[in-house]
C-alpha cells in the first residue's frame, strides 16, 4: 500500500476549506493533511479571497457550488486551484 495513504487510515480528522471563488462559486475543499489544507488556505488568502477553515463535516453542505474530496487521487487530478483564484 501506498506509504501517503496508509498514514491516513483510521484518520477521522478532516481538514476542511470553504472558500468564495473568483467565478463568485462557493468552493468545499477537504484535504487529508493539515499542512497541504493550511498551504491552499494561504495560497488562496494571497489571491485576495476569504476564505475560512470549517470545523465539521456537513454532508449536505448546502451553500456550496463545489465539493472536492482532495484525499481522492481522481479529484486532485481534476481540480486546478489556479483556476479558481
Amino acid at each position: 500500500m501506498d506509504e501517503s495513504l496508509s498514514e491516513n487510515i483510521g484518520n477521522d480528522e478532516r481538514y476542511i476549506l470553504q472558500f468564495k471563488a473568483a467565478t463568485g462559486f462557493t468552493v468545499v475543499l477537504e484535504y487529508a493533511r493539515l499542512s497541504t489544507m493550511e498551504e491552499n488556505k494561504a495560497k488562496i488568502e494571497a489571491a485576495g479571497l476569504e476564505c475560512e477553515r470549517l470545523e465539521k463535516f456537513n454532508i449536505k453542505f448546502d451553500q456550496a457550488d463545489l465539493f472536492m474530496d482532495m484525499r481522492s487521487p481522481e479529484c486532485i487530478a481534476q481540480f486546478d486551484l489556479d483556476d479558481w483564484i
